[in-house]
């Protein structure tokens, strides 16, 4: 490779990139030289690289650069935010990333005039999937128990002896299913009358017995 810098042109849509290369390779002055479009075009036999966007190119873009393909010889090089695989098919390599530093851009530019190429496109990596929080244990579905005790249980009262025989505090009872604590009180105190016990183990063996869970593991002593 001779001691000339590289000349490069930027066919791109949006006029922020093109002032953001500018401003990019402005220290690299001796290295590299960036020409407007227009300029390339008419002076195509001095161009060395072609960056294009492909990502949402204008049918004006485009044609730009397939007029600058055809009138220069010079290599016809992506230069994209968007990974390789969420390029168009149609997408000539190589590639290179817009965001490379400055000192990155230029290696790569010189190793592709010079015919050592650059790597690949980098593909989309997908965000790791987290694994789902793991869904809370499912009470059984009570069925009315049999017997004067059970039958006369409002169903309210056969929820709250569910949840009694599962271990559950009268608050965290209360907050699943958005009552009071002298509700869920008054409730027990009901409860408990019909199924004449007096204590919440009482109340436990009784749900257990009674089939308000599914296994003794299902329960917590109280």
């Amino acid at each position: 490779m001779s001691n000339s810098p590289v000349t490069v042109t930027l066919v791109d849509d949006h006029d922020l990139a093109v002032a953001g290369l500018e401003s990019l390779l402005g220290s690299y002055e001796s290295r590299v030289r960036l020409v407007d479009v227009r300029t390339a075009l008419a002076h195509p036999e001095e161009v060395d690289v072609v960056l294009y966007e492909p990502m949402g190119q204008s049918a004006f873009s485009a044609s730009m650069l397939r007029n600058l393909q055809t009138a220069a010889e010079a290599q016809a090089v992506v230069f994209s935010w968007a990974p390789g695989d969420q390029l168009p098919s149609t997408t000539a390599t190589p590639y290179l990333s817009k965001a490379m530093t400055a000192a990155q851009l230029v290696v790569a530019m010189e190793d592709i005039v010079s015919g050592r190429g650059v790597p690949a496109p980098p593909q989309h990596t997908p965000a790791p999937v987290q694994e789902a929080a793991p869904e809370p244990a499912k009470l059984h579905t009570p069925t009315q128990p049999s017997g004067p005790a059970g039958s006369r249980l409002t169903p309210r009262e056969l929820e709250i002896l569910t949840l009694i025989t599962a271990g559950l505090t009268n608050g965290e009872i209360g907050e699943q299913l958005g009552l009071s604590i002298n509700s869920i009180k008054t409730y027990i105190r009901q409860a408990y009358r019909k199924i004449d016990v007096e204590r919440r183990t009482q109340a436990v063996a009784w749900g257990m017995a009674n089939g308000l869970v599914e296994d003794e593991d299902a329960a917590l002593a109280v």
